[in-house]
């Protein structure tokens, strides 16, 4: 074999190499904060129950630190669900009694933060909706889209109607 084969059959091998390490190193960075993406959520993300939930439960692949979990209303008011952080729990599963009757809202929406001490930190959220009448949160957010423009002046941020 000449030289300038050989090099170039060198160059193609270490460059399909690098390609190979460069997108298995990006698989596993996306595998690596999957695991820390909830499996199984009660209520399950986008569903719609019959009555009030009792309880919000979230259980992980791996043990988890579970920093936040806060519940807000369809318009994004804060609902007390009396979660505490507590810096010693490390676990796969929580469930988070709802104390009292939910505020009337569309859906409501809660929000998780979470890290196992290697991976970093990942944020989530889930929503759902309950009762007669009640429609999948998505349906109700999709309803929302306007063909309102926004505008960004540099005094703030203003909606207006576009003329017909």
């Amino acid at each position: 074999m000449n030289p300038k084969a050989f090099h170039r059959k060198v160059g193609v091998l270490l460059f399909g190499t690098l390609l190979g390490l460069l997108a298995s190193t990006a698989s596993l960075a996306q595998h690596g904060h999957g695991v820390l993406t909830p499996g199984v959520t009660f209520p399950p993300d986008d569903s719609v129950l019959t009555e009030s939930p009792q309880m919000i439960t979230m259980s992980f692949r791996v043990d988890v630190r579970l920093l936040k979990l806060a519940l807000y209303t369809a318009d994004g008011k804060w609902i007390s669900i009396n979660f505490e952080y507590d810096p010693t729990r490390l676990s796969h599963s929580f469930v988070l009694p709802i104390p009292g009757e939910l505020p009337k809202s569309d859906y409501y929406t809660a929000r998780w933060s979470v890290t196992d001490d290697r991976r970093g930190l990942v944020n989530g959220q889930f929503s759902f909706a309950f009762g007669s009448g009640a429609i999948p949160p998505s349906e109700t957010i999709d309803a929302m889209v306007s063909d309102k423009v926004e505008s960004l002046p540099s005094t703030g941020n203003y909606r207006y109607q576009r003329p017909d």
